[in-house]
């Protein structure tokens, strides 16, 4: 268990990194949007002025409606500044079109992958964490 910093998010330590996990499984609509605003409104104090977070989104059994996808476009639009990366986990085919669109949208510049479990997801953004702190070394 890691620091627990809403109903769904919380930051943990994989391999020496901390990375916020945003459980919003089984999360609809305004449901959904409302989440990521109070993880937004956590992490942007906490983020503020570094480029060196990385996320995992886990979106099983999700529905995107228009206000999910506002304020999604809303948020990646705001974390090009602070995230070195996202993995999203469990989103349908639909779903993860509907996110690169997002990302496209909101031009986010940050790198996102989708996977199908926690652990892969885990291990990727730690090893783009480490490549890019690598280069400004």
């Amino acid at each position: 268990m890691g620091e627990k910093l809403t109903k769904t998010a919380e930051i943990i330590e994989h391999k020496g990194v901390q990375v916020l996990v945003d459980n919003l499984s089984g999360l609809k609509g305004q449901e959904l949007a409302d989440a990521l605003k109070a993880v937004n409104t956590v992490m942007r104090p906490r983020a503020k002025g570094k480029k060196d977070w990385v996320a995992i989104n886990l979106f099983t059994d999700c529905f995107f409606d228009d206000a999910a996808v506002k304020i999604l476009i809303q948020i990646r639009s705001e974390m090009r500044h602070t995230f070195l990366a996202i993995a999203e986990v469990g989103a349908s085919p639909l779903q993860r079109t509907s996110l690169e669109l997002i990302n496209t949208v909101a031009k986010s510049q940050v790198p996102f992958r989708t996977f199908d479990n926690v652990e892969e997801a885990k291990d990727w953004v730690v090893s783009v964490y480490a490549e890019q702190k690598n280069k400004k070394s």
